[in-house]
């Protein structure tokens, strides 16, 4: 029986306004079916690593159902993410929290 768990998002996840079907999306990458047309802010649950750039598309491998996946925001261009990345790292800056935008997204 396969693990409907390649992936958590976070409580805060931030969502583009120009995603269709945000619902079917989170639904797709949840059960490791990818989503090629969003680009997605997350790093690996439980360790201490940055955050990711990558497409949904890569929720299909295998490697997710083990290495699950927490998720911060889901955008639908690669522009858009470093846009919103770097809006992050303006706000963590101001709190003074620079270069720990993990913990960032985890405390607002």
């Amino acid at each position: 029986m396969r693990k409907e768990r390649y992936c958590m998002f976070s409580p805060k996840l931030y969502m583009s306004p120009h995603l269709r079907m945000p619902g079917r999306i989170r639904w797709r990458l949840r059960h490791g079916k990818g989503a090629p047309s969003v680009w997605l802010l997350a790093s690996f649950e439980g360790e201490e690593t940055q955050l990711e750039l990558i497409n949904g598309l890569f929720l299909k491998w295998k490697y997710y159902e083990d290495h699950p996946l927490r998720i911060y925001a889901m955008v639908t261009t690669f522009e858009e993410a470093e846009d919103y990345l770097v809006e992050i790292s303006n706000q963590a800056c101001q709190v003074g929290m620079e270069g720990r935008l993990r913990e960032y997204l985890v405390r607002i």
